[in-house]
């Protein structure tokens, strides 16, 4: 019981110091911000054209099999 509660200070207290660094450090928080986000959406960006081009292709190999194993499905 004892260490819940103590979690539940420390949090707090971590929150407080977190959000006065925050007002005490707004414009180097935005230039990071602006430093880091245009590389996290180029990644971001990256990861979604290979995500996709990957399920273009896997779709277009399916049917591609599909068409294959009907041409055999009349061969019988």
């Amino acid at each position: 019981m004892m260490s819940n509660v103590l979690g539940v200070i420390i949090g707090v207290i971590v929150v407080v110091v977190g959000l006065i660094l925050l007002i005490i450090w707004w414009p180097m928080f935005v230039k990071g911000l602006m430093a880091t986000l245009p590389i996290l959406l180029i990644l971001i960006g990256a990861g979604v054209l290979i995500y996709y081009i990957s399920e273009i292709k896997s779709k277009a190999e399916l049917e591609k099999e599909e068409k294959a194993s009907a041409k055999e499905g009349k061969k019988e």
